[in-house]
């Protein structure tokens, strides 16, 4: 009986052990088929749930000026979010947020309703200490208070058109910002935090950070010091004649370095969105002009470099009026004869047209490519244009004698700085430019940006020599020759030129550009200087002598002094000949 009891019973045990061992099998082909065919799945949830990778945001690089100012700059702010989907009482935690941050519930509400299942959604950036303490106080499960870094512009408008803009999410959109973006914007790095079931870290995952790289530094050649006199200069001369704007360059001749680059009406950086976009263009570079006056200067050296006339030579300037085939030629003031020297001195179109005949189309359009014109000066700027200069297979007989007197062709403001340059550093065509260098944290130099320059003249120094000398007397014998600086000599050009019709049939009717370019001091040229106004009220003044050659004059006076440049003169004023309401553009 028992031996019978006893076998029963270790067949049972046999079947209950056979039993588990199956559900244990049954149970491991589960986990492994899981574990195959689910498993990334579910390790990628569970990732989710107990993990977090957080970016870490590069800090941008600076923009500095070449003596080192910083004029961008990055700082951290603290900015307030919002975790919409764990967010529980999202009209509750609105209007907690709107008593602390002074903002309309009514306005938060619907955002945070529209902002679904998203993780992180940004209430507010810049938010202060004290703010801060305040929401974290509320301890509202959802809200949060992160750090980022923003772009600020310390010396506020300054440059504003060459500097540019960041977007929102710290992006370059214009400008140098957005130029140098690969330098600037370095890269970003991450961390990965284990949380608990209340999502809060307590831990960083092993291998789970990856520090950013911050960006590197711009180096300009700009000056700030310089172009903050020069757009104060600017200012005040394009309010002074209520213009619509004006442009100013200074250029060191013999390098192409930029010490300023003015644009007015200008914009601020740190609040772009205030402006309309046609403030962000910088507009030295961007739009050309018929020149006018300023362009005869490079006509009348090919003249001279070709033989096609000599110092002192008659030209009979015909009373004023001179007809060449369909082309009738005036001059602003009546005169018969005039040597060569004072074509220029008095900017007669009827003598430039004379010299523009005897040099002929193809000299002509040799010379005037010789000198920069009909291509970008490539100083490394975006948007930057190539002006206009029509193929010489479309030039015709009105070409000969428009282009010398500044007409039929556009230029850029740089354009014209860079070619005068010639007059000044020896016949050389330079390549200008802003970005001086790429610099690490450590201040080690990554990347020298200046151009290398040509040493290959493009005149001979005896043409050189006599244009400067005519140039100069441009100047001393202008109605404006008292305003000039009496320690530096100023030799340059002025010009007056008409705004073409949108149509391109014919000029707008008193609207014109005023300009003038001038190089200083005239023994060692040290400084291009170049302003432009347009469309000055012409009631008040219109001529480049009255209204961009006193601009001029006056940053001058500020950039001798403060580069310590040499004075070449005694400072006495120079007599000169000229009756005071003669104004020759």
């Amino acid at each position: 009986m028992d031996s019978a009891q006893d076998r029963a019973t270790s067949i049972r045990a046999r079947w209950l052990l056979g039993l588990l061992l199956l559900v244990l099998a049954v149970l491991c082909g589960r986990l492994i088929f899981i574990n195959a065919v689910h498993g990334p799945r579910l390790a990628a949830r569970v990732h989710k749930q107990t993990s977090a990778d957080i970016p870490i945001k590069a800090r941008r690089g600076l923009i500095v000026d070449h003596r080192g100012r910083i004029i961008a700059a990055t700082t951290l702010r603290r900015s307030v979010f919002a975790d919409p989907k764990i967010l529980k009482d999202k009209q509750e935690a609105a209007l907690i947020l709107a008593n602390i941050l002074d903002l309309n519930a009514e306005e938060i509400i619907p955002d945070l309703m529209a902002a679904g299942d998203r993780r992180f959604f940004v209430i507010k950036r810049g938010i202060t200490e004290e703010e801060a303490r305040e929401i974290r106080a509320a301890d509202i499960y959802g809200l949060g208070i992160f750090t980022e870094p923003y772009r600020t512009y310390p010396m506020g408008p300054l440059a504003g058109s060459l500097v540019g803009f960041v977007s929102m999410d710290g992006a370059g959109v214009s400008g140098i910002e957005h130029q140098c973006e690969h330098w600037l914007a370095g890269e970003n790095g991450s961390k990965t935090i284990v949380r608990d079931s209340k999502r809060q870290a307590f831990w960083l995952a092993e291998d789970g950070y990856r520090p950013a790289r911050d960006g590197y530094h711009v180096s300009l050649t700009i000056d700030a010091e310089m172009q903050a006199f020069v757009e104060r200069e600017l200012a005040d001369g394009v309010n002074r004649f209520d213009a619509e704007s004006g442009i100013a360059i200074v250029m060191h001749p013999q390098t192409g370095m930029i010490l300023a680059m003015a644009n007015h009406p200008g914009f601020d950086p740190n609040h772009y969105r205030d402006y309309p976009a046609e403030r962000y263009r910088n507009r030295a570079i961007t739009d050309p002009y018929e020149p006018g006056s300023t362009f005869k200067p490079f006509v009348a050296a090919a003249a001279l470099e070709e033989n096609e006339t000599r110092i002192g030579e008659m030209f009979d300037c015909e009373g004023g009026e001179w007809t060449e085939g369909r082309r009738t030629l005036r001059d602003h003031h009546p005169y018969e004869f005039l040597t060569f020297e004072e074509i220029l001195i008095k900017s007669s179109n009827i003598g430039m047209g004379k010299l523009g005949i005897r040099l002929g189309h193809r000299r002509l359009n040799e010379y005037i490519r010789r000198f920069g014109f009909g291509g970008a000066t490539d100083v490394g700027l975006i948007g930057e244009s190539d002006g206009l200069l029509r193929p010489l297979v479309r030039w015709n007989d009105f070409t000969t004698t428009s282009l010398p007197m500044g007409q039929e062709i556009a230029v850029t403001p740089l354009q014209l700085v860079r070619a005068f340059a010639v007059f000044c550093n020896g016949g050389k065509l330079v390549t200008p430019y802003v970005i001086r260098g790429i610099v690490d944290a450590n201040g080690r130099v990554l990347r020298d940006m200046a151009p290398a320059q040509s040493d290959e003249p493009i005149l001979s120094q005896d043409t050189l020599a006599k244009m400067r000398h005519i140039l100069v007397e441009v100047v001393n014998r202008s109605s404006r020759a008292d305003q000039a600086p009496t320690t530096h000599q100023v030799f340059g050009k002025t010009g007056t030129a008409q705004i073409a019709r949108s149509d391109g049939r014919g000029y707008e009717d008193r609207a014109y550009v005023s300009s003038f370019v001038a190089g200083v001091p005239a023994a060692d040229p040290q400084l291009v200087v170049y302003v432009a106004v347009r469309r000055p009220d012409a009631s008040i003044g219109y001529y480049g002598g009255q209204v961009a050659a006193p601009v001029v004059y006056n940053i001058v006076k500020r950039a001798v002094t403060y580069l310590g440049i040499p004075p070449d003169r005694d400072g006495s004023r120079i007599e000169h000949t000229v009756m005071s309401e003669e104004v020759f553009d």
